[in-house]
């Protein structure tokens, strides 16, 4: 672990801006030309690559992290992602010092701005990046660590063994032979699960039974045969960084760990949420039939039936096997942007902060007409969510109730409990 503060350290101070105003004119030329000589390094470094590099890529963390297979020439860069490994395009890149050593795909290429090109649904975009600070650089293993300039997120270039479609491919066979929700093993004497959501590739991780505030959370990327982290992370006096996959025993294992394969009480699969429910609210004051039809495929839904001004999307907790229902954007007017906003009704309290929600589990899995009860998801400390209502907001100031934008409630409110039951048609 040494060796990779030291490592990180080491770059810092290669990277580290000069203090202009006190140095004398030679020292910012030398500055620029190791700067240079730096950059230069890279690049032939980058073209060297006989296959080209992979990039364990990380946008924002509402989406999945991913993988991209890139080819460089002097000028240009070749790029494959993981979502269509036979179709490549090429554009541009630049490297450049602005304040830091940076690595720039400054051309338009529809592959490698996936995630960062706005569109009038996600004026964001998906919060990925295509400017990169080069934070790191090892001349052993030829890793080039990455910080996105907009997310902040790591991202890792590593040199690939065989073609970039090739290794895609095999990422993709991974993905489709991994039927892997949650896994313990027993380290120390302390007993830990597992919980990966394949949708959104993120891992909850902690001693069995522990509250939310004793997990750790980590993201990830599929390899060819292994599931490798963000960023490492510890249990015990045991760190960790990448899981090898065992399809015959439905195991995961790292430095003489191995995680098993469970299923956990309730859980149930992408699939089985599809299709008409009976949604009960307030206690059984009312219900209506609501319909779950597929968003982005093991990681959302969105819910028809609610509202006839919106349709919520719904999270899917693939390790779990359970529904996650958070604080969302549903609309606007002008400066007003609408919310379906958490709200404890009990006490009338609401929160329009991010990952404030309910969780929906079955408590009756064992038939095809199962129950999804709905309850706090545990994020808003001070209260519980008991129900939403839709909310605007002007800017980052409170704007009050949308009361025109009704739902089958017959009001701009959805007061809990609430209930889901499978409808068997």
């Amino acid at each position: 672990m040494k060796k990779i503060v030291y490592f990180f350290a080491a770059a810092a101070l290669l990277l580290m801006p000069s203090c202009q105003q006190f140095e004398p004119e030679i020292f910012d030329e030398s500055a620029a030309e190791r700067a240079n000589s730096f950059l230069a390094d890279i690049r032939e470094t980058l073209v060297a690559e006989q296959y080209g590099w992979t990039l364990d890529y990380y946008p924002k963390k509402d989406y999945a992290g991913t993988t991209y297979a890139l080819k460089f020439t002097s000028q240009q860069v070749t790029a494959i992602h993981e979502s269509n490994p036979s179709v490549s395009e090429t554009s541009t890149y630049a490297l450049k010092y602005d304040n830091a050593s940076v690595l720039s795909f400054d051309t338009y290429n529809s592959i490698l701005h996936k995630y960062a090109t706005p569109s009038s649904r996600e004026y964001q975009a998906k919060g990925g990046d295509f400017e990169f600070e080069i934070r790191g650089f090892n001349k052993g293993t030829k890793e080039i660590k990455l910080v996105g300039k907009r997310s902040r997120n790591t991202c890792t270039l590593r040199p690939l063994k065989k073609e970039g479609k090739g290794y895609l491919e095999d990422v993709n066979a991974l993905k489709k032979a991994m039927k892997y929700p949650a896994g313990k093993a027993t380290i120390d004497g302390v007993e830990y699960e597992a919980y990966l959501n394949s949708g959104n590739r993120s891992m909850s991780i902690g001693p069995k039974g522990a509250s939310s505030d004793s997990t750790q959370t980590v993201r990830y990327v599929l390899t060819g045969n292994t599931i490798r982290f963000m960023r490492p992370f510890s249990l015990g006096d045991k760190e960790f960084s990448e899981w090898t996959y065992d399809a015959a025993n439905e195991a995961f294992s790292e430095g003489g760990v191995t995680f098993q394969k469970f299923l956990p009480p309730g859980y149930i699969t992408y699939e089985q949420f599809l299709g008409k429910f009976t949604l009960s609210y307030g206690s059984g004051r009312g219900k209506f039939t609501v319909t779950l039809v597929e968003n982005e495929k093991d990681n959302s839904f969105k819910m028809e039936g609610l509202s006839n001004f919106f349709q919520p999307v719904i999270g899917y907790d693939g390790g779990r096997g359970r529904l996650t229902w958070e604080k969302q954007t549903v609309g606007g007017s002008g400066s007003l942007e609408y919310f379906l906003a958490p709200w404890d009704n009990f006490s009338t309290h609401l929160i329009l902060m991010d990952g404030v929600g309910m969780v929906g589990t079955a408590v009756d899995s064992s038939v095809n007409d199962f129950v999804i009860e709905f309850v706090d998801n545990g994020v808003w400390v001070d209260y519980k969510v008991h129900g939403w209502v839709v909310w605007s907001m002007n800017g980052g100031s409170s704007a009050g109730e949308v009361s025109s934008w009704t739902m089958a409630t017959g009001s701009n409110q959805l007061p809990g409990d609430i209930t889901m039951t499978k409808i068997v048609e």
